[in-house]
């Protein structure tokens, strides 16, 4: 099978969207940041809780801190998206929160305020954009809220 190669002769794109690699969100993600924060060219790296990926790192050469590093380097990002979302089994799930959205929802802004302090040590400069994937009308849908 052929498919037309959009990029040829492009190296540069404008973001980098570290998302956790829950399956259940990634397609919601790419829509929210394509239509909402209206990026259009974006390499994508997935890790287990996102956020939580980065917090845990120890210096620049960890994996999840390369999945930024990289595409700041190679690809010229000027912007740094980091999405968390509801119901995160590397965080234990909605469970560890015994039904208290608003107390998940908080946790999950602060550990992406940490990841971003983490991130602008190595990549000063550097636009970071925060956002929570809430799961909202019992299940049914996904509000993106941007954390400042």
């Amino acid at each position: 099978m052929k498919i037309p190669f959009k990029y040829k002769n492009q190296h540069s794109c404008e973001a980098v969207v570290l998302a956790c690699i829950d399956f259940r969100f990634w397609k919601e993600t790419m829509r929210f940041v394509e239509e909402e924060l209206g990026i259009k060219t974006y390499d994508f790296p997935k890790m287990p809780g996102a956020a939580k990926a980065i917090n845990e790192c120890q210096n620049e050469v960890d994996v999840a801190m390369k999945c930024i590093g990289v595409p700041c380097d190679l690809h010229h990002v000027e912007k740094i998206v980091i999405v968390n979302h509801a119901d995160c089994g590397a965080y234990g799930g909605s469970s560890q929160f015994k039904g208290d959205l608003e107390a998940e929802q908080k946790f999950h802004e602060s550990e992406l305020q940490k990841a971003k302090e983490k991130i602008l040590k190595y990549y000063p400069g550097k636009e970071i954009i925060l956002a929570y994937a809430k799961l909202v009308d019992e299940g049914e849908n996904v509000e993106f809220i941007k954390v400042d």
